[in-house]
């Protein structure tokens, strides 16, 4: 299992070479910051995520993963939308344990891009509020992919 967990981490942590913009197609290596619009709409599918979460649909948080995703977390790792919806229920099952959500977006940079779709990686600083006790807080990296479907989470690291 750790074996797997450390290529999911690589995958995610290298994603733009997988995904076809080697370091050289970007730059040498160095980040790509997305279009205004595009690092736009990504805040925005976060405050949708949270909205959502805040409200207690899981569900529609979790509506955003593509059906075959990785969520990886210091835990372990989840496949697929249905399992992240499950585990999600499992973990947070009342208002008192989800708390209050909200991310602090740090980087939204390019990975990929062309006629058949975009490829983003966001780090994002999540904070999960509690009335009654400390704020939880850590980071998370996804890959986004957009299609004709729209943005789609693929992988979701999160710490």
């Amino acid at each position: 299992m750790k074996t797997i967990g450390a290529t999911v981490l690589a995958f995610c942590l290298g994603g733009a070479s997988v995904l076809g913009a080697t370091p050289e197609a970007r730059g040498g290596g160095t980040r790509v910051a997305a279009s205004a619009d595009v690092a736009s709409r990504a805040r925005m599918l976060l405050e949708t995520q949270a909205a959502a979460w805040n409200r207690g649909d899981l569900e529609a948080f979790c509506s955003v993963y593509a059906e075959d995703a990785l969520f990886l977390t210091a835990f372990g790792l989840t496949k697929g939308r249905a399992e992240v919806l499950a585990r999600y229920r499992a973990r947070y099952p009342d208002a008192r344990a989800r708390g209050t959500l909200s991310f602090e977006v740090l980087s939204v940079d390019r990975l990929a891009g062309g006629a058949e779709g975009e490829a983003i990686a966001v780090v994002a600083r999540w904070t999960i509020s509690h009335p009654d006790r400390p704020a939880a807080t850590g980071l998370t990296l996804l890959n986004l992919l957009r299609s004709g479907a729209g943005w789609k989470i693929v992988h979701d690291a999160s710490m």
